[in-house]
C-alpha cells in the first residue's frame, strides 16, 4: 500500500521546476524556486535532470507513422442479438401487464379467492369496490349552503 507523503519544501520546489518547464509558473514562485535551488543540491541535481529530458523531447525529430491504423470502430450488435433482446423486453413488458390484470393493481382483498373467478370478474369486482369508496368518501363531505336570493 502506498503511504501519504507529506508535501515538503523540495516536494513543493520540485513541482515548481516542472511548472517552470511548462511555462506556468508565476514570477513569485520561480523566486522561491530559485531561492530554494541555491541552498539544496538534490533538488537542483532534480531541476537540471527533468530539464535535459525536456530539451531531449522537444528536440527529437517528429516520426510519421508508417501505417495509419485509426482506433478500431465499435463492433456493432449483431442484428441477432438485437432481435432477441427486443423479444426479451417484449416478453418481459407483457407479462407484467397479465400479471397486474390478474391481480389486479388497485384491489386490496380482504379475503382470499375461493373457487375459479377469470381474470375479467376479479378486474370488474376490484373496480367496482375503487368506485364505491370514492362514492363513500364524497357523501362524508357536507354541502356547502348557498344564500337564496329573493325577489324585492
Amino acid at each position: 500500500m502506498l503511504t501519504p507523503v507529506p508535501p515538503t519544501e523540495c516536494m513543493s520546489a520540485r513541482e515548481a521546476a516542472s511548472a517552470s518547464l511548462d511555462g506556468e509558473l508565476a514570477e513569485l514562485d520561480a523566486a522561491r524556486l530559485d531561492t530554494h535551488l541555491l541552498g539544496c543540491d538534490e533538488c537542483r541535481a532534480f531541476a537540471v535532470a527533468i530539464a535535459g529530458v525536456a530539451l531531449e523531447i522537444q528536440s527529437a525529430p517528429l516520426e510519421r507513422p508508417s501505417r495509419i491504423d485509426a482506433v478500431p470502430s465499435r463492433r456493432r450488435l449483431p442484428v441477432v442479438a438485437a432481435a432477441a433482446a427486443a423479444a426479451l423486453v417484449a416478453a418481459v413488458t407483457v407479462s407484467s401487464f397479465a400479471v397486474g390484470r390478474v391481480v389486479g393493481a388497485h384491489s386490496t382483498p380482504k379475503t382470499a379467492f375461493v373457487g375459479t373467478a377469470d381474470a375479467g370478474t376479479v378486474r370488474r369486482d376490484s373496480t367496482e369496490q375503487h368506485l364505491l369508496a370514492m362514492v363513500n368518501s364524497f357523501g362524508s363531505l357536507e354541502r356547502p349552503r348557498t344564500a337564496r336570493m329573493h325577489a324585492v
